[in-house]
C-alpha cells in the first residue's frame, strides 16, 4: 500500500529527529555539569591560560584550578558567578602541574609529523 510507506518513512524521520534532539540535550548537559558520577571534564586550554583540573561539587557548581601565566588560582564557579577562593603557590599546585604536563596530548601536527617520519 502506498500510504503505508509514507507513515513508515514519517515514523523513521520522527525517531531520527528525537534521537538527534536527545543527543544535543545530553551533550549540552555534560558540557555544563561535567560527566556523571562526579568525574570532571578533561583539563584544557593553551598558551598562558590553562585549566589544570575541575571538579563538580553540586548542581551548576564546580571548583576549577586555573594556571594563568606563572600563577595558579582555585576558583569557585557557579551558573552566575566566578569567585577566587585562593591563590596557590607552586608547591601547592605541583601535583596538578606535573600531571597536566605529563598527560598533555600531542598536537595533530606533531602526531602527523611523527607518523610521516616513521614511514
Amino acid at each position: 500500500m502506498p500510504g503505508s510507506n509514507f507513515w513508515s518513512l514519517l515514523l523513521v524521520l520522527l525517531i531520527t529527529i528525537l534521537i538527534l534532539y536527545f543527543a544535543y540535550v545530553a551533550t549540552r548537559w555534560i558540557g555544563t555539569h561535567g560527566l556523571p558520577g562526579g568525574a570532571a571534564l578533561p583539563a584544557g586550554g593553551s598558551g598562558k591560560l590553562r585549566i589544570l583540573a575541575q571538579l563538580g561539587v553540586g548542581r551548576n557548581e564546580r571548583l576549577v584550578l586555573v594556571r594563568m601565566g606563572e600563577r595558579c588560582y582555585l576558583l569557585g564557579v557557579t551558573e552566575h558567578q566566578i569567585t577566587l577562593l585562593r591563590e596557590l603557590d607552586d608547591g601547592e599546585a605541583e601535583p596538578w602541574l606535573a600531571e597536566n604536563t605529563a598527560a598533555q596530548t600531542p598536537s595533530f601536527m606533531e602526531v602527523l609529523g611523527e607518523t610521516l617520519r616513521k614511514k
